[in-house]
Order: structure tokens, then sequence, then C-alpha cells
């Protein structure tokens, strides 16, 4: 099964004030730092969707074939819309991530892939809610073709019947939307 990573990062950032996908890790873009991480677990299948600032991240970023969402504005079901739409004659199923979750690690996308294994689709077990990362097969392709403005997997995850095998997320749930997340987070990496 041919399996491909679909990165999301077309968004403005405006809760975070500047160009979030380039906020210094350990003197790397957050946005390359999610590449990494997916292209350590499927090299040479890694895709990212870009929008805003899309010319000066493409300049920072490596490793990852850039698809361009040129409604980002219409938000992150869009996003899915458009790589979904790119990816689906290539590959048998899809992983999406979000950039701007540098907690979640190979190692958790791993057992990730794990469950997935048989399914139709695995996903990630919020505290109150099924999300992304998520692992979709070929039979949700045209249900994430159909998502639209900012209405993400969450509601198709949240749709699906038996509901899908997840994986609970635990402490790498948090995602960076504003300055002191990233704070807060770098002087947690610094602790360990």
């Amino acid at each position: 099964m041919k399996t491909a990573v679909l990165i999301l990062a077309a968004g403005g950032a405006t809760r975070f004030g500047s160009v979030k996908q380039l906020a210094l890790i350990d003197g790397k873009p957050m946005l390359q730092h999610c590449v990494d991480t997916a292209s350590h677990l499927s090299p040479g299948a890694v895709f990212t969707v870009l929008g805003s600032h899309a010319d000066e991240l493409r300049c920072h970023i490596s490793g990852t074939e850039i698809i361009y969402n040129h409604q980002w504005q219409q938000g992150l079901g869009s996003s899915i819309a458009v790589g979904v739409s790119y990816l689906k004659d290539k590959v048998d199923a899809i992983l999406v991530l979000l950039a701007d979750q540098p907690r979640i690690k190979v190692d958790y996308l791993e057992r990730l892939v794990a469950l997935f294994e048989g399914q139709h689709v695995a996903c990630s077990q919020y505290s109150s809610h099924l999300g992304i990362p998520a692992i979709f097969g070929k039979s949700h392709f045209n249900a994430l073709m159909n998502l639209s403005g900012d209405t993400g997997g969450k509601a198709l995850l949240e749709s699906i019947r038996p509901a899908p095998k997840s994986l609970a997320l635990g402490d790498v749930a948090a995602d960076i939307d504003y300055p002191e997340d990233l704070t807060a987070f770098i002087q947690q990496i610094e602790v360990e």
C-alpha cells in the first residue's frame, strides 16, 4: 500500500502575528521540523499544502513537494481538498498532518500507521474529539475532496460509523497558535 503524508501549512497564522510556519525551533523552521518528521516515516512521499506566504515558505523548506492552495483563505477544509485532489490517483492512503504540532514525533505516527493497517481510517483521539493526525484510505478520498471552509477532518472523522480506530494523543496534542505557545514549547524541550 502506497501512503503519502500531506502536511497542511497554508494558513495565514493571524493569531500568531507572523509567519508561524517559519518560527524557529532549535534553529530550524517549525514547518521543516514537520517535514523532517514526515520524511522519516515516508521518505520521498511528503507533500505540503501552502497558501499564505507560499513564496517565502518555499525558500525555507526542503524535502517536500509543494501543492498550492490558491483559495487558502477559505480554510483548512479547502487545503485538505486541494491536497487530496492532487494525490488521489497516486496513492492508496494519505496521512494528514498539521504543520503546527511540533510535539508529534515519528514514534506516534508509526503507531498510528500500525493502527491503520487493514482499516479505512485511523485517527488521533483528543480529550473530547477525534482529529488529525489521521490516515485515510481511498474510500474516504471523495469525502475529503468535498471538504470546504474551516471544516477540516474532524467533522468527517466524527461522522464515520462505526467510529474509526483512534490513538490517544495525550500531552503531544497541543498545537502552536500564539507566540506564548511556542515559548512554552521551547522551554519544555530545553528541560527535557
